[in-house]
């Protein structure tokens, strides 16, 4: 039997009740995490809870986090320390779509709230946990190839903040070991790909299990840098 790669590792997975957060919290599960997770509301994590018994791995706590309120931001990290200690592993996966169309045709309350819970979000909850990472900590942030995008709206913009903030992070954090990648998993079978792409038969669509690898590969050390393209990993 294969040692478990992530061991004693201790990770917090956003977005985790469904789609690709769905998929990584379950894998570091199986490979022996132990996670904070969260979700827009606690009753959705519900169903990751039940699959994460028996797993090597545990579930330590289910936490709300709406990513638009700083409030909810600070309290989720907060749990999080308390109930880790410190933290190896951020995986930053959960946004909204928002409006998709021409930048110029975006009202700006939409692009203020994509920003708030696609970009403002995940780096406060890292500038919030910042004090309790590992030195050899990773923070992932799954981005995507709609990123910079020409009419995806909110979600191409965001994304591609997203990726600059990534490179940010990880030159800020570099002095202390800390590093910092981004996540393109390409196109796979969620919620998100259904509403964006509303004609398109989910069955030809790879699920997110086809790309959890290198999720699993960074978080246990594997060295990695920049965007990482999920469907060129190991080849």
């Amino acid at each position: 039997m294969s040692p478990l790669r992530l061991s004693g590792v201790r990770a917090v997975v956003t977005g985790a009740s469904r789609g690709i957060g769905r998929v990584i919290a379950e894998a570091y599960l199986r490979e022996g995490a132990i996670l904070v997770v969260t979700a827009r509301e606690l009753a959705h994590l519900d169903a990751l809870e039940r699959s994460a018994a028996g797993q090597p791995g545990r579930v330590a706590r289910t936490v709300a986090l709406e990513l638009g309120d700083p409030a909810s931001v600070r309290a989720a990290a907060h749990e999080a320390r308390t109930e880790l200690g410190r933290v190896d592993v951020i995986v930053n996966n959960a946004a909204v779509l928002g409006e998709r169309g021409p930048l110029t045709a975006t009202h700006g309350e939409a692009l203020i709230d994509a920003l708030a819970i696609n970009v403002a979000g995940p780096v406060g909850l890292v500038a919030e946990l910042g004090d309790a990472l590992a030195d050899d900590a990773v923070i992932i942030n799954v981005t995507s190839g709609a990123a910079g995008r020409a009419r995806w709206g909110t979600y191409g913009l965001t994304k591609a903040a997203l990726n600059i903030a990534s490179q940010m992070l990880a030159d800020e954090f570099a002095a202390s070991g800390v590093r910092c990648v981004a996540i393109n998993p390409g196109g796979v079978r969620t919620e998100m790909r259904s509403a964006a792409y509303p004609a398109e038969d989910p069955a030809s669509v790879p699920h997110p299990r086809s790309v959890a690898e290198p999720f699993i590969a960074i978080a246990a050390g594997a060295p990695a840098h920049g965007i990482i393209e999920a469907r060129e990993w190991g080849t």
